[in-house]
């Protein structure tokens, strides 16, 4: 059976490293809805990080956003959302503050940490939001936070921080990278396999037409749970390890090369 929901990853899937959709790849999935696959995003972006792409592309299906954790039209309509408990917030902040370590948190759709600092900045350009930096006030943004997101000085740091909060925080959080130096913070059971059940679920698609495709250790759940589990060029040793099928890199246009193969 030919892949009828397909579900990418953005950055460095979706988008190339200049964070763009090029047009083959635009085009390959304009061809793909046209012939009536369902096509979405699963990242770890926020909701509002996420939207100017999904209106280029001009879907109009659920995204799943923030890990799995909110899953929302474009529109604005919430299919699914799952928040972490505000005292187990806390603890992870104060943690990260222990260590010196850059946190920053989700409320709302708005992005909050406490300090303007060269990493807050960096995400900000990476991802094209702007941030909030309220100081000692961060205690009043921690209600509806789907995940927090730590990050490391390096890749080292960001190892050396997943490693602890998991052992740490055992059962009530999952650490998993999904840059060499992004360490997301999200509930157990909550990840992008999770989400993409309930999107064959509203769609009706068995599971043996399901297709996803991502590069980072954020994306194995869903590529380990999809029939077509595929793995771009550019993935990383552990995607490609547990990957069932792999398509060229973000620049070479690997998602038009996933569409041609699995959904036609």
């Amino acid at each position: 059976m030919k892949a009828k929901l397909f579900v990418t990853d953005m950055d460095g899937t979706l988008l190339n490293s200049q964070r763009k959709i090029t047009d083959k790849v635009k085009l390959a999935i304009k061809k793909a809805v046209k012939a009536g696959v369902i096509f979405t995003v699963a990242t770890g972006r926020m909701h509002i990080s996420t939207l100017p792409y999904v209106q280029e592309l001009g879907i109009d299906v659920p995204v799943i956003t923030y890990n799995g954790a909110l899953i929302k039209y474009a529109s604005g309509d919430e299919v699914f959302a799952s928040y972490l408990d505000k005292q187990l917030v806390q603890l992870l902040v104060d943690y990260a503050q222990e260590q010196n370590i850059h946190i920053q948190l989700y409320s709302d759709d708005k992005l909050y940490y406490s300090q303007e600092n060269e990493l807050s900045k960096f995400y900000q350009t990476a991802a094209g939001v702007t941030g909030h930096p309220v100081g000692d006030a961060l205690v009043e943004y921690m209600d509806k936070v789907p995940k927090l997101l730590l990050i490391g000085r390096n890749p080292e740091e960001a190892d050396r921080a997943a490693r602890d909060i998991a052992a740490k925080f055992a059962g009530q959080i999952v650490a998993v990278k999904s840059t060499p130096i992004y360490v997301e913070l999200i509930k157990p059971g909550i990840n992008k396999a999770s989400a993409i059940a309930k999107m064959a679920e509203i769609y009706k698609v068995p599971s043996e037409a399901i297709l996803a495709i991502g590069d980072s250790n954020n994306d194995i759940t869903m590529l380990q749970s999809a029939h077509y589990g595929v793995a771009m060029g550019n993935a990383n040793a552990d995607v490609k390890r547990i990957a069932k099928y792999q398509v060229a890199d973000c620049d070479h246009d690997g998602i038009a090369e996933a569409i041609e193969r699995f959904c036609f």
